[in-house]
């Protein structure tokens, strides 16, 4: 059976709103003088961290709420259906993507509401429910990327749609977006061994889009991803957990890579060049059954909610398979001071070993509030504690804005301040 480029379309959506369901096997002993290593292998540094943290007993972070916008009643416009993104603007106005609702809502920097962007629909400055990011261009500009509708739309400040390109699907599925500091915006695009669709066997590009929708640049090419690999016209498959490249753009334009089964971290220069190589060495824990059976009922309840006909979700279920083994580590953040942030992971047995029972888990709990933070040079100091259940998406200096989500599913837009001491 063929699967219509609807139906992929929503499958790579799924892909990226399932939680990452991964697990850093973490080492909290006390912090001391850095005991790691670094090298130099033709031009490029190589940091070696050990499980040792820098930090010692009080030296660690700290963070506090600052901002929340967001209510289970009361007006409209502060209540959420499911926030996938968000974006800050230079004079603090904050863009929130609702993928629910099929619109971008715009809030001052004190949380007030300001204004909707785009409504549900197929037609010009119309989204349709896989819209997931926003982007301000830093010209007054709104950028939304709309997997479903196949385009890219522009709005002005005050929400008028101004322009829009198609997306070119034949060269690759373009997964994740983001803007760079400079306000050139970019894609990582995914290969399919489909008809149709480019197989990109080198790897996933990140290429680099005009206003017009022309590719000027291929930042960096990512290894590819081993998710859907196997999957044809004929045959759905995907495998959770399998290798997949994880990537993100720091404060200056660098760029942060790597594959999410090994604790080893690549980072460019904006130009290209390879400068850094940060590894650690982590255990990774086996899959279980519980595990596969919460991820199983959580891809059900996603194909229902996107309107995949129950034939086809049925065969997309047959063909969902598990590596053996949780990758080594979640999502790279830039974070404050040029460090970088790697997020750590519980499982379903670190839960029940937390409350004493062993109890069906929702994947969606999964993620840790814990992140590790690795200096500028990429050094290991030790762990930051965030809210839980929060997610953060963008940094403004010692600020970081995100999603938490609270007991009831219901989703918020939050945004806690750093308090650093001095390494």
């Amino acid at each position: 059976m063929s699967h219509p480029l609807r139906s992929l379309a929503s499958l790579l959506v799924t892909a990226l709103l399932l939680p990452p369901v991964f697990l850093l096997q973490a080492c909290d002993r006390e912090g001391g003088p850095w005991q790691g290593t670094v090298t130099d292998s033709a031009g490029v540094t190589l940091v070696r961290n050990p499980a040792t943290p820098v930090w010692t007993s009080g030296e660690a972070w700290t963070v506090t709420e600052e901002l929340r916008i967001g209510t289970v009643a009361g007006q409209p416009q502060y209540q959420f259906g499911q926030i996938t993104y968000l974006d800050v603007a230079d004079d603090g106005t904050v863009y929130v993507m609702d993928m629910q609702a099929s619109e971008v809502r715009a809030y001052d920097g004190e949380g007030r509401y300001l204004r909707t962007i785009g409504r549900p629909g197929s037609g010009p400055g119309e989204l349709s429910q896989q819209a997931i990011f926003v982007f301000a261009d830093g010209k007054g500009g709104i950028v939304v990327p709309d997997l479903g509708n196949q385009r890219v739309h522009r709005f002005r400040e005050d929400g008028t749609p101004e322009s829009s390109f198609p997306m070119q699907m034949q060269a690759g599925i373009p997964g994740r977006w983001m803007m760079d500091p400079s306000g050139r915006l970019m894609a990582q695009l995914t290969g399919l061994d489909i008809p149709g669709f480019a197989a990109l066997a080198e790897g996933d590009p990140i290429v680099v889009y005009d206003t017009t929708g022309a590719v000027t640049d291929t930042v960096a090419v990512l290894p590819k991803g081993q998710m859907l690999e196997g999957m044809t016209e004929e045959r759905f498959s995907m495998t959770m957990f399998a290798p997949e490249p994880v990537w993100n753009l720091a404060a200056d334009g660098s760029l942060f890579y790597a594959m999410n089964d090994r604790y080893r971290i690549l980072v460019n220069d904006p130009d290209g060049t390879l400068r850094r190589i940060v590894t650690r060495e982590v255990e990774r824990k086996p899959v279980e059954e519980a595990d596969r059976r919460a991820i199983l009922r959580l891809m059900r309840e996603t194909y229902e909610q996107f309107g995949v006909p129950p034939a086809m979700a049925e065969e997309m279920m047959a063909g969902i398979g598990f590596a053996p083994h949780y990758p080594a580590f979640a999502q790279l953040l830039a974070g404050p001071g040029g460090t970088l942030w790697v997020q750590r992971i519980r499982t379903a047995r670190d839960m029940a070993s937390a409350v004493g029972e062993a109890t069906e888990f929702d994947p969606q709990d999964l993620t840790s509030p814990e992140w590790e933070i690795l200096d500028a040079e990429g050094r290991y100091l030790g762990v930051v504690t965030l809210p839980d259940r929060f997610n953060p998406l963008q940094v403004r200096g010692d600020d970081l804005y995100g999603v938490w989500r609270d007991e009831l599913d219901v989703h918020y837009v939050m945004r806690v301040r750093v308090h650093r001491t001095e390494e």
